[in-house]
């Protein structure tokens, strides 16, 4: 998978490292980010009799609801590019502050989900905020997304993070490409975060390796990005808003 996306190892930083770094306390412990929605991230897998067509037509029935409209529910699929095998992921976005996951998890079993895929529902729910949003992006697009598991590194934090993350995004930007980060984090562990990037135009990976890849900027980020964290996963998925 790495070497597939050899481009974008020098911007996600999926490189270990350890820094010497001074334990004591420090106030960027203390900047977190401004939380916007929750996520549940659900590893699904589809049984046997079942395919992407009946799955899709399932959840787009499911999401007409009146109840996940007024909750601003969002929902999105991600199926790898890889090595697919009926496995899948379903990222179930709350833009409220009302519990809907409880109750999606009862109205799926009550509409028979369970006989279309087999998902494990325990996972813990994680905030989340948008770093980057390009104002050109069409969210109901098809698009690429690389879902990425990081750990800070010790004595780190998003506090000190963020000036590099700034950095990035400042970067971006000025590439003009359609493009979103998300990230996302369990408050109970604050060591570890998820960063999703969306791409949503297919000559992306061209503009960065041609325009900012070798520039003297993205080395600097890359290094402040792995002096920060690493990240010990990452997956390259086809990635569906469903609407």
């Amino acid at each position: 998978m790495k070497a597939s996306f050899k481009y974008l190892i020098p911007i996600l930083f999926l490189i270990s490292c350890n820094p010497d770094s001074d334990s004591s306390f420090d106030a960027s412990s203390l900047i977190v980010p401004d939380y916007k929605f929750s996520n549940h991230l659900v590893e699904c897998i589809l049984k046997d009799g079942a395919n992407l067509l009946t799955l899709e037509i399932f959840l787009s029935d499911l999401v007409k609801d009146k109840f996940y409209k007024n909750n601003q529910f969002r929902l999105r699929a991600y199926f790898p590019k890889v090595n697919y095998k009926n496995k899948f992921i379903l990222n179930i976005q709350n833009n409220s502050n009302e519990d809907i996951y409880s109750p999606l998890i009862n109205d799926l079993s009550l509409k028979s989900f369970d006989q279309i895929a087999s998902c494990n529902f325990i996972t813990p729910e994680l905030k989340g905020i948008s770093l980057f949003d390009s104002e050109i992006i069409d969210k109901t697009l098809p698009n690429t997304s690389e879902i990425l598991k990081c750990n800070y590194n010790e004595g780190f934090n998003y506090g000190t993070f963020r000036i590099a993350v700034d950095r990035f995004l400042n970067q971006m930007s000025s590439l003009k490409i359609p493009y979103q980060i998300l990230y996302l984090q369990d408050e109970l562990v604050a060591d570890n975060f998820i960063w999703i990037n969306n791409f949503y135009s297919e000559d992306y990976s061209k503009k960065i390796n041609d325009f900012w890849i070798n520039t003297p900027e993205a080395r600097e980020i890359k290094n402040e990005f792995l002096n920060n964290a690493q990240c010990i996963e990452s997956n390259i998925y086809y990635s569906f808003a469903v609407n």
